[in-house]
């Protein structure tokens, strides 16, 4: 399988919301996710936007996304990135889009100087936790 990484555009906000949907599903909570469509592209692309979006493309199909925002720490001046969610899809687990999104936030985070990157995972997603102490 060929994975590439790109920054995410307008006219993925469908892909990336059906991401953010099946996120839900997979940790068991479809309701946690009450952002329409609109909004998140409000948040990705509008004039006040929020944060930022890498997409995964997996033999040439959107499989997998990383959403993010930047925060600050006051003590050493600099940048923080955080990841808010990373969601690949299960038929392309195991091909290694999860890794490459997050080496382009790693990538990103060095571009920008942040400090670190920081994520939380939930505690009965184990296999996410799985993924992040692989990484």
């Amino acid at each position: 399988m060929t994975v590439v990484v790109r920054t995410a555009r307008p006219e993925d906000v469908a892909a990336i919301h059906a991401r953010l949907m099946g996120f839900g599903r997979h940790v068991g909570n479809p309701d946690w996710v009450s952002t329409t469509e609109d909004q998140l592209g409000d948040a990705l692309f509008g004039p006040a936007s929020r944060g930022f979006a890498y997409i995964a493309v997996v033999d040439g199909r959107i499989a997998g996304v990383a959403l993010w925002f930047l925060t600050y720490n006051f003590w050493m001046a600099q940048p923080i990135l955080y990841l808010e969610d990373l969601f690949v899809d299960a038929e392309a687990r195991g091909a290694g889009a999860g890794e490459a999104l997050m080496r382009a936030l790693a990538g990103e985070a060095t571009a920008r100087g942040c400090a670190w990157m920081d994520w939380q995972v939930l505690t009965d997603n184990v296999g996410g936790q799985r993924f992040y102490d692989r990484l």
